[in-house]
Protein backbone atom coordinates (compact mmCIF):
# COMPACT_ATOMS: atom_id res chain seq x y z
CA UNK A 1 0.00 0.00 0.00
CA UNK A 2 1.30 3.47 -0.94
CA UNK A 3 0.24 6.84 0.41
CA UNK A 4 -2.57 8.47 -1.54
CA UNK A 5 -4.49 11.71 -1.62
CA UNK A 6 -8.08 12.02 -2.80
CA UNK A 7 -9.91 15.07 -4.15
CA UNK A 8 -13.58 14.43 -4.86
CA UNK A 9 -16.01 16.99 -6.30
CA UNK A 10 -19.75 16.41 -6.10
CA UNK A 11 -22.87 18.52 -6.29
CA UNK A 12 -26.63 18.63 -5.97
CA UNK A 13 -29.69 20.73 -6.65
CA UNK A 14 -32.53 21.47 -4.21
CA UNK A 15 -31.14 19.16 -1.56
CA UNK A 16 -29.92 18.87 2.01
CA UNK A 17 -26.56 17.07 1.92
CA UNK A 18 -26.05 16.92 5.69
CA UNK A 19 -28.66 18.09 8.18
CA UNK A 20 -27.62 19.69 11.47
CA UNK A 21 -29.66 18.10 14.26
CA UNK A 22 -29.02 21.14 16.48
CA UNK A 23 -30.72 23.36 13.88
CA UNK A 24 -33.86 21.35 13.11
CA UNK A 25 -31.93 19.34 10.52
CA UNK A 26 -31.19 22.40 8.37
CA UNK A 27 -28.17 22.17 6.04
CA UNK A 28 -24.85 22.79 7.79
CA UNK A 29 -23.59 26.26 6.89
CA UNK A 30 -20.72 28.33 8.24
CA UNK A 31 -22.48 31.46 9.51
CA UNK A 32 -19.43 33.65 8.91
CA UNK A 33 -18.75 32.66 5.30
CA UNK A 34 -22.01 31.26 3.94
CA UNK A 35 -20.12 28.11 2.90
CA UNK A 36 -22.03 24.82 3.21
CA UNK A 37 -20.39 21.94 5.09
CA UNK A 38 -20.67 18.16 5.16
CA UNK A 39 -19.06 16.09 7.93
CA UNK A 40 -16.68 13.20 7.39
CA UNK A 41 -19.24 11.03 9.21
CA UNK A 42 -21.77 11.68 6.43
CA UNK A 43 -19.18 10.83 3.75
CA UNK A 44 -18.28 7.56 5.48
CA UNK A 45 -21.95 6.69 5.87
CA UNK A 46 -22.44 7.13 2.12
CA UNK A 47 -19.59 4.69 1.52
CA UNK A 48 -20.85 2.15 4.05
CA UNK A 49 -24.42 2.28 2.74
CA UNK A 50 -23.26 1.64 -0.81
CA UNK A 51 -21.05 -1.30 0.13
CA UNK A 52 -23.86 -2.80 2.21
CA UNK A 53 -26.07 -2.99 -0.87
CA UNK A 54 -23.73 -5.63 -2.26
CA UNK A 55 -22.57 -7.36 0.93
CA UNK A 56 -23.89 -6.23 4.30
CA UNK A 57 -21.67 -8.71 6.13
CA UNK A 58 -18.51 -6.73 5.27
CA UNK A 59 -19.64 -3.63 7.21
CA UNK A 60 -19.46 -3.47 11.01
CA UNK A 61 -20.87 0.01 11.74
CA UNK A 62 -24.56 -0.52 11.06
CA UNK A 63 -27.77 -1.18 12.98
CA UNK A 64 -27.95 -4.49 14.82
CA UNK A 65 -31.22 -5.81 16.23
CA UNK A 66 -32.25 -8.68 18.47
CA UNK A 67 -35.96 -9.30 19.05
CA UNK A 68 -36.67 -5.94 17.40
CA UNK A 69 -34.42 -4.16 19.93
CA UNK A 70 -31.44 -2.14 18.70
CA UNK A 71 -28.18 -3.38 20.18
CA UNK A 72 -25.36 -1.30 21.63
CA UNK A 73 -21.80 -1.74 20.36
CA UNK A 74 -20.78 -4.34 22.96
CA UNK A 75 -23.78 -6.50 22.17
CA UNK A 76 -23.30 -6.05 18.43
CA UNK A 77 -19.72 -7.29 18.59
CA UNK A 78 -20.90 -10.46 20.30
CA UNK A 79 -23.23 -11.10 17.39
CA UNK A 80 -20.34 -11.36 14.92
CA UNK A 81 -17.23 -12.60 16.76
CA UNK A 82 -16.14 -14.74 19.71
CA UNK A 83 -15.24 -12.16 22.37
CA UNK A 84 -13.60 -14.73 24.65
CA UNK A 85 -10.59 -15.04 22.37
CA UNK A 86 -7.25 -13.39 23.07
CA UNK A 87 -7.13 -9.72 22.11
CA UNK A 88 -4.89 -10.35 19.11
CA UNK A 89 -7.31 -12.96 17.76
CA UNK A 90 -10.26 -10.59 18.18
CA UNK A 91 -8.35 -7.92 16.26
CA UNK A 92 -7.50 -10.33 13.46
CA UNK A 93 -11.09 -11.51 13.13
CA UNK A 94 -12.55 -8.01 13.06
CA UNK A 95 -10.04 -6.78 10.49
CA UNK A 96 -10.51 -9.82 8.29
CA UNK A 97 -14.30 -9.44 8.24
CA UNK A 98 -15.02 -5.72 8.06
CA UNK A 99 -13.73 -3.38 5.36
CA UNK A 100 -15.04 -0.27 7.14
CA UNK A 101 -12.86 -1.00 10.17
CA UNK A 102 -9.85 -1.69 7.94
CA UNK A 103 -10.48 1.64 6.20
CA UNK A 104 -11.84 4.02 8.84
CA UNK A 105 -10.76 2.39 12.10
CA UNK A 106 -12.86 2.64 15.23
CA UNK A 107 -13.05 2.39 19.01
CA UNK A 108 -14.90 -0.82 19.87
CA UNK A 109 -15.88 -1.54 23.50
CA UNK A 110 -16.17 -5.26 24.25
CA UNK A 111 -16.81 -5.66 27.97
CA UNK A 112 -16.64 -3.94 31.34
CA UNK A 113 -14.76 -5.20 34.41
CA UNK A 114 -17.73 -7.15 35.81
CA UNK A 115 -18.32 -8.93 32.50
CA UNK A 116 -14.64 -9.75 32.21
CA UNK A 117 -14.74 -11.48 35.61
CA UNK A 118 -18.07 -13.24 35.20
CA UNK A 119 -17.74 -14.36 31.59
CA UNK A 120 -14.00 -14.92 31.33
CA UNK A 121 -13.55 -12.20 28.72
CA UNK A 122 -9.95 -11.04 28.42
CA UNK A 123 -10.36 -7.79 26.51
CA UNK A 124 -12.13 -4.58 27.53
CA UNK A 125 -11.99 -3.07 24.07
CA UNK A 126 -9.94 -2.51 20.94
CA UNK A 127 -9.02 0.52 18.90
CA UNK A 128 -7.79 1.04 15.36
CA UNK A 129 -6.60 4.24 13.68
CA UNK A 130 -8.21 4.32 10.25
CA UNK A 131 -5.83 4.78 7.31
CA UNK A 132 -8.53 6.50 5.24
CA UNK A 133 -9.70 9.82 6.65
CA UNK A 134 -11.68 12.72 5.20
CA UNK A 135 -11.77 16.38 6.13
CA UNK A 136 -14.96 18.35 6.58
CA UNK A 137 -16.23 18.86 3.02
CA UNK A 138 -16.99 22.46 2.06
CA UNK A 139 -18.82 24.02 -0.85
CA UNK A 140 -16.65 25.94 -3.32
CA UNK A 141 -18.98 28.94 -3.13
CA UNK A 142 -21.42 30.69 -0.83
CA UNK A 143 -24.79 28.98 -1.02
CA UNK A 144 -28.42 30.06 -1.25
CA UNK A 145 -30.85 28.43 1.17
CA UNK A 146 -34.55 28.07 0.42
CA UNK A 147 -37.04 27.68 3.25
CA UNK A 148 -39.98 25.52 2.22
CA UNK A 149 -43.33 25.20 3.98
CA UNK A 150 -45.85 22.49 3.22
CA UNK A 151 -48.66 20.39 4.59
CA UNK A 152 -48.42 16.81 5.73
CA UNK A 153 -50.71 13.94 4.80
CA UNK A 154 -52.11 13.32 8.29
CA UNK A 155 -54.32 15.16 10.72
CA UNK A 156 -52.82 17.23 13.52
CA UNK A 157 -53.46 15.36 16.79
CA UNK A 158 -57.13 15.17 17.69
CA UNK A 159 -58.03 17.95 15.26
CA UNK A 160 -59.23 15.87 12.32
CA UNK A 161 -60.02 18.92 10.20
CA UNK A 162 -56.47 20.23 9.93
CA UNK A 163 -53.37 18.60 8.52
CA UNK A 164 -49.90 18.89 10.01
CA UNK A 165 -47.47 21.49 8.66
CA UNK A 166 -43.84 20.87 7.82
CA UNK A 167 -40.98 23.28 7.28
CA UNK A 168 -37.56 22.47 5.86
CA UNK A 169 -34.51 24.11 4.36
CA UNK A 170 -32.78 23.10 1.14
CA UNK A 171 -29.72 24.34 -0.73
CA UNK A 172 -30.69 25.57 -4.19
CA UNK A 173 -27.34 24.30 -5.46
CA UNK A 174 -23.89 23.51 -4.13
CA UNK A 175 -20.73 21.84 -5.36
CA UNK A 176 -18.50 20.37 -2.66
CA UNK A 177 -14.82 19.49 -2.45
CA UNK A 178 -14.07 16.43 -0.32
CA UNK A 179 -10.42 15.88 0.59
CA UNK A 180 -9.13 12.56 1.88
CA UNK A 181 -5.89 10.76 2.55
CA UNK A 182 -4.85 7.11 2.63
CA UNK A 183 -2.02 6.59 5.11
CA UNK A 184 0.32 3.76 4.17
CA UNK A 185 1.59 3.17 7.73
CA UNK A 186 -1.87 2.79 9.30
CA UNK A 187 -2.84 0.59 6.35
CA UNK A 188 -0.20 -1.94 7.39
CA UNK A 189 -1.74 -2.19 10.86
CA UNK A 190 -5.33 -2.67 9.66
CA UNK A 191 -4.36 -4.75 6.60
CA UNK A 192 -6.01 -2.30 4.22
CA UNK A 193 -5.24 -3.42 0.67
CA UNK A 194 -5.14 -1.68 -2.70
CA UNK A 195 -8.29 -3.61 -3.61
CA UNK A 196 -9.97 -2.29 -0.44
CA UNK A 197 -9.14 1.27 -1.50
CA UNK A 198 -10.71 0.66 -4.91
CA UNK A 199 -13.87 -0.62 -3.21
CA UNK A 200 -14.00 2.46 -0.96
CA UNK A 201 -13.49 4.92 -3.83
CA UNK A 202 -16.00 3.13 -6.03
CA UNK A 203 -18.54 3.26 -3.19
CA UNK A 204 -17.87 6.97 -2.65
CA UNK A 205 -18.49 7.69 -6.33
CA UNK A 206 -21.53 5.49 -6.92
CA UNK A 207 -22.93 5.92 -3.41
CA UNK A 208 -23.12 9.70 -3.83
CA UNK A 209 -25.27 9.20 -6.92
CA UNK A 210 -27.37 6.41 -5.44
CA UNK A 211 -28.66 8.30 -2.40
CA UNK A 212 -32.37 8.43 -3.20
CA UNK A 213 -33.89 9.91 -0.05
CA UNK A 214 -35.98 12.99 -0.83
CA UNK A 215 -33.40 15.31 0.76
CA UNK A 216 -30.45 13.88 -1.19
CA UNK A 217 -31.87 12.65 -4.47
CA UNK A 218 -30.07 14.30 -7.37
CA UNK A 219 -26.61 14.38 -5.83
CA UNK A 220 -24.00 13.73 -8.51
CA UNK A 221 -20.34 12.67 -8.40
CA UNK A 222 -18.52 15.02 -10.77
CA UNK A 223 -14.77 14.53 -10.51
CA UNK A 224 -12.27 12.47 -8.54
CA UNK A 225 -8.49 12.86 -8.47
CA UNK A 226 -6.35 10.16 -6.84
CA UNK A 227 -2.63 10.87 -6.34
CA UNK A 228 -0.38 7.93 -5.48
CA UNK A 229 3.01 8.77 -3.97
CA UNK A 230 6.31 6.91 -4.13
CA UNK A 231 7.06 7.51 -0.45
CA UNK A 232 5.74 9.31 2.65
CA UNK A 233 5.76 12.79 1.14
CA UNK A 234 2.43 14.28 0.05
CA UNK A 235 1.20 17.68 -1.11
CA UNK A 236 -1.74 18.16 1.27
CA UNK A 237 -4.56 20.70 1.38
CA UNK A 238 -5.68 19.92 -2.18
CA UNK A 239 -9.26 21.05 -1.54
CA UNK A 240 -7.99 24.62 -1.07
CA UNK A 241 -6.11 24.57 -4.38
CA UNK A 242 -9.17 24.83 -6.62
CA UNK A 243 -11.66 27.63 -7.21
CA UNK A 244 -14.81 28.44 -9.15
CA UNK A 245 -14.88 30.73 -12.18
CA UNK A 246 -18.35 32.11 -12.87
CA UNK A 247 -19.97 35.22 -14.29
CA UNK A 248 -22.67 34.83 -11.65
CA UNK A 249 -22.58 35.70 -7.99
CA UNK A 250 -21.99 32.69 -5.73
CA UNK A 251 -25.55 32.53 -4.44
CA UNK A 252 -26.93 32.74 -7.99
CA UNK A 253 -25.23 29.51 -9.13
CA UNK A 254 -27.83 26.86 -9.87
CA UNK A 255 -26.16 24.14 -11.97
CA UNK A 256 -22.92 22.55 -13.15
CA UNK A 257 -23.20 24.71 -16.29
CA UNK A 258 -22.97 28.01 -14.38
CA UNK A 259 -19.23 27.79 -13.73
CA UNK A 260 -15.91 26.15 -14.50
CA UNK A 261 -13.24 24.96 -12.08
CA UNK A 262 -9.84 26.65 -11.94
CA UNK A 263 -7.26 23.88 -11.50
CA UNK A 264 -4.19 26.09 -12.06
CA UNK A 265 -3.07 26.30 -8.43
CA UNK A 266 -3.63 22.55 -7.94
CA UNK A 267 -1.56 21.70 -11.01
CA UNK A 268 1.22 24.04 -9.89
CA UNK A 269 1.33 22.42 -6.45
CA UNK A 270 1.41 18.90 -7.88
CA UNK A 271 4.19 19.94 -10.26
CA UNK A 272 6.28 20.91 -7.24
CA UNK A 273 5.84 17.35 -5.93
CA UNK A 274 6.27 15.68 -9.32
CA UNK A 275 9.37 13.73 -8.31
CA UNK A 276 7.51 12.24 -5.33
CA UNK A 277 4.41 11.23 -7.30
CA UNK A 278 4.04 7.80 -8.84
CA UNK A 279 0.83 8.50 -10.75
CA UNK A 280 -2.21 10.77 -10.87
CA UNK A 281 -5.53 9.21 -11.85
CA UNK A 282 -8.88 10.87 -12.41
CA UNK A 283 -12.49 10.07 -13.07
CA UNK A 284 -15.04 12.56 -14.37
CA UNK A 285 -18.69 12.50 -15.29
CA UNK A 286 -19.72 13.63 -18.77
CA UNK A 287 -21.01 17.13 -17.96
CA UNK A 288 -18.07 18.07 -15.75
CA UNK A 289 -15.56 16.89 -18.34
CA UNK A 290 -17.33 18.74 -21.15
CA UNK A 291 -17.06 21.98 -19.17
CA UNK A 292 -13.57 21.55 -17.71
CA UNK A 293 -11.57 19.21 -19.97
CA UNK A 294 -9.19 21.98 -21.06
CA UNK A 295 -8.12 22.37 -17.41
CA UNK A 296 -7.07 18.73 -16.99
CA UNK A 297 -3.35 17.96 -17.01
CA UNK A 298 -2.16 15.77 -19.89
CA UNK A 299 -0.30 13.54 -17.40
CA UNK A 300 -3.47 12.62 -15.53
CA UNK A 301 -4.60 9.07 -16.27
CA UNK A 302 -8.31 8.54 -16.84
CA UNK A 303 -9.79 5.58 -14.97
CA UNK A 304 -13.18 3.99 -14.48
CA UNK A 305 -14.68 1.95 -11.71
Amino acid sequence: MKKKEILFLWDGENFNPNGDMLRDNAPRIDDETGIAEVTDVRIKRTIRDEIMKKDESTIFIKEYKRDENILDCKSAIREVINVKQEKIEIEKEILSKFIDIRAFGGVLPISDKDEMKKEGIKTAGIQFVGPIQFRMSRSLHRVAVEHIKGTGAFASGSDKANKTFREEDFLNYAIFATYGIVDNHSAKITNLSEDDVKVILRALWSGTKNLITRTKMGQMPRFMLVITYKNDTFAGDLNNCIAINSSKEDVEIRSINDFTIDFSRLKAKLTRYAQEIEKIEYMSDFDFEQNNRSQFDSNWIKIGF
